[in-house]
C-alpha cells in the first residue's frame, strides 16, 4: 500500500433554535469587528516576512498578540463563551491574512455579508438516539436536529470531527457538519483505467474494456433554451422588475445546478465501482488545467454554452475523493492530443466519420474517445516505464 490521505465529508442539516441564532449574530458581529481592526493596522497583529520560495512579502499573524488584544472584548461585549471566542479571533486572522496578502486587494477591504459562526471539532457533538438527532453544544446543552439525512450522518458518524460551520436562514440554521478520516491509499500502478471527459459522454476504460455514461447536457440546454430564455423573451422588460419572474428563473437555475451535482456524484461512484469490479488500483485523470481560459477565445455560441454548463472540474474531485475513500490511487497526466494519435503505433489519425479516427498505418478505427482512453493510460504507462 501506498501514502495516507485525510479525506472530509460534509453533511448538511438544519435546526430551529432562537439562542443559536443569537449565537451566531454575535459570532459574526466579533468576526467583522476583529477583521477590521487588524487590516486598520495589521503591524500591531502580526510581523511581515520576505518568503524566499515566492520572493513576496507577506503578512503572517502572531495569536498570541491577537489573542490579548480581543480574547477578553469578545467575551464581555459580544457575550461569546469562552471556546467560542477562541475561534473566533483565530478565524478572524485567517480572513485579514488572505485579505492582506491579496494583491488584487489594495485597499484591504473585507466585507462579510452573511451571519455565520465556526465551532471547532471540541465544541460540539451529535447523537443519534431512537431515531432522532441531536446536537450538543458547549455552554448551550443540547437542540434536537429537524433536517437531516440518516443514510449520510451514518456514514460518516464514526469519522473524526471537524468544524462545525453554522449559517442562518430565515427562521433556522443550516448546519455544515465536517468529518475527517485518515485512509491509506494503493501505489498508483500499471493497472490502470482512464477517463475521458466530453459533453455528451463520460467514457471510462482502457486496451481490455470500456464503459460510457450519458452527461445531463441535453437536458440542461433543454431547460436553458425553453424555459429560461423563453421567459426572459416573453418579458423583456419586466423579467428583472418582477419579482415572481425572477424568482422562477432562479429557481429553473437551481434545478440545472441540481442535476449537475447529482451527476457528478453518482458517475463519480459508477467510475471507482468499474475500476474496483475488474481489479484496477490506479484511475487516470486528464489534466485539464486552465482549460477555461483555453476556450475563451471561441466564437461558436453553442460551444460556449455547453462549456459554461460542463463541470468538468467537479467532476475530477468527485472522481479522486471516491476514489481515495475506497483506497485506490488517481493520477493526472496531459489531456494534449490523445484523441488525435493512434494509440497502437502513436502515428496521426484522420477522421473517417463524424467522431470515428483511423490510422492509414495500422488500419485502427475507433470512436475518438476510445482512442483517449487508450493514449491517457499509454501515457501513464510511459510515465510508469521512465521511473524505472
Amino acid at each position: 500500500m501506498g501514502n495516507e490521505v485525510t479525506l472530509t465529508g460534509t453533511v448538511v442539516m438544519t435546526v430551529r433554535s432562537e439562542p443559536l441564532v443569537q449565537l451566531i449574530k454575535s459570532y459574526t458581529d466579533g468576526l467583522r469587528y476583529v477583521v477590521h481592526s487588524i487590516l486598520e493596522d495589521p503591524s500591531l497583529y502580526g510581523r511581515w516576512r520576505y518568503i524566499k520560495r515566492s520572493r513576496k512579502i507577506k503578512w503572517e499573524q502572531d495569536i498570541s498578540r491577537i489573542s490579548k488584544a480581543f480574547y477578553e472584548l469578545l467575551k464581555h461585549k459580544f457575550n461569546l463563551p469562552p471556546k467560542i471566542a477562541q475561534s473566533c479571533f483565530r478565524e478572524a486572522s485567517m480572513i485579514a491574512k488572505s485579505v492582506i496578502n491579496n494583491q488584487n486587494n489594495n485597499e484591504n477591504k473585507c466585507i462579510i455579508k452573511e451571519y455565520r459562526a465556526r465551532f471547532d471539532n471540541q465544541s460540539w457533538k451529535l447523537e443519534i438516539r431512537n431515531d432522532k438527532c441531536y446536537l450538543k453544544l458547549k455552554y448551550l446543552g443540547e437542540i434536537e436536529v429537524t433536517g437531516w439525512n440518516k443514510k449520510w450522518l451514518e456514514k460518516y458518524i464514526n469519522w473524526s470531527k471537524g468544524d462545525l460551520i453554522m449559517k442562518t436562514s430565515k427562521d433556522r440554521v443550516k448546519l455544515f457538519a465536517v468529518f475527517k478520516k485518515t485512509k491509506e491509499i494503493a501505489d498508483p500502478s500499471e493497472r490502470a483505467i482512464a477517463v475521458d471527459l466530453n459533453f455528451n459522454e463520460i467514457v471510462v476504460g482502457n486496451f481490455d474494456l470500456e464503459q460510457r455514461f450519458k452527461t445531463p447536457m441535453q437536458k440542461i440546454i433543454h431547460i436553458k433554451k425553453n424555459c429560461i430564455e423563453k421567459t426572459q423573451k416573453r418579458y423583456p422588460k419586466q423579467w428583472l422588475k418582477i419579482k415572481g419572474i425572477r424568482r422562477t428563473i432562479s429557481r429553473w437555475w437551481r434545478r440545472i445546478s441540481g442535476i449537475n451535482d447529482d451527476f457528478v456524484k453518482q458517475v463519480s461512484k459508477k467510475v471507482v465501482e468499474f475500476a474496483k469490479v475488474n481489479d484496477y488500483d490506479t484511475i487516470v485523470l486528464e489534466d485539464l488545467s486552465n482549460l477555461r481560459l483555453k476556450q475563451s477565445d471561441i466564437k461558436k455560441k453553442s460551444w460556449r454554452e455547453r462549456f459554461t454548463f460542463f463541470a468538468y472540474r467537479k467532476l475530477q474531485q468527485w472522481i479522486e475523493w471516491q476514489a481515495k475513500k475506497d483506497g485506490l490511487a488517481v493520477i493526472y497526466v496531459p489531456a494534449k492530443k490523445t484523441s488525435k494519435i493512434c494509440p497502437n503505433c502513436g502515428s496521426k489519425l484522420t477522421r473517417e466519420k463524424r467522431r470515428i479516427m483511423k490510422c492509414e498505418n495500422c488500419g485502427l478505427a475507433l470512436n475518438r474517445d476510445s482512442v483517449a482512453v487508450r493514449n491517457l493510460v499509454n501515457k501513464w504507462l510511459g510515465v510508469l516505464r521512465c521511473a524505472v
